[in-house]
């Protein structure tokens, strides 16, 4: 079977199937590569709640995710769309190694009105302190060229 976008622009079936492997969903425990302005590749394991923790170590070389390590440099929930694009694709998978492993930790929660603070964590939200949040990585979600920032040490947020 050939697809034609437009005249001259053909591909093929297997060429669409390659396609689509490169784009696969991304389930918990997948290992998604990042490659860097620097040339380097880091890499981040897919948790519950729509999010990503990025390990510490980088490589030289791509597809060489450290499977096992759960030595993080930070986690944060990521859009959708992002694990497993081209951006982002699939580089290994690493498996449960406890019941909280697949989880984030705990995220505050500012409620921007009320200036509330509260907590949120394992999909659930309830009142807390300013004490209890401090130090905690707000909740959020950041698109691929913000993790890549982060990445790189370049803080542009707040």
């Amino acid at each position: 079977m050939v697809s034609c976008r437009l005249q001259g622009d053909c591909v093929t079936a297997s060429e669409l199937g390659a396609v689509a492997m490169n784009r696969r969903r991304s389930r918990v425990g997948d290992v998604i590569q990042v490659t860097l302005p620097t040339g380097r590749y880091a890499y981040g394991r897919v948790l519950r709640d729509a999010s990503v923790a990025f390990y510490c170590e980088t490589t030289a070389e791509p597809g060489l995710p450290p499977i096992g390590s759960r030595d993080y440099r930070f986690v944060v929930g990521v859009y959708d769309d992002v694990p497993g694009s081209d951006g982002a694709p699939v580089a290994g998978h690493d498996p449960t190694q406890g019941p909280e492993d697949d989880w984030p930790p705990t995220h505050s929660v500012r409620d921007p009105i009320s200036g509330a603070m509260r907590i949120y964590h394992h999909g659930q939200i309830r009142p807390a302190t300013r004490e209890e949040t401090e130090g905690m990585e707000p909740a959020a979600v950041w698109d691929l060229h913000h993790v890549i920032d982060r990445l790189m040490g370049i803080r542009t947020w707040g």
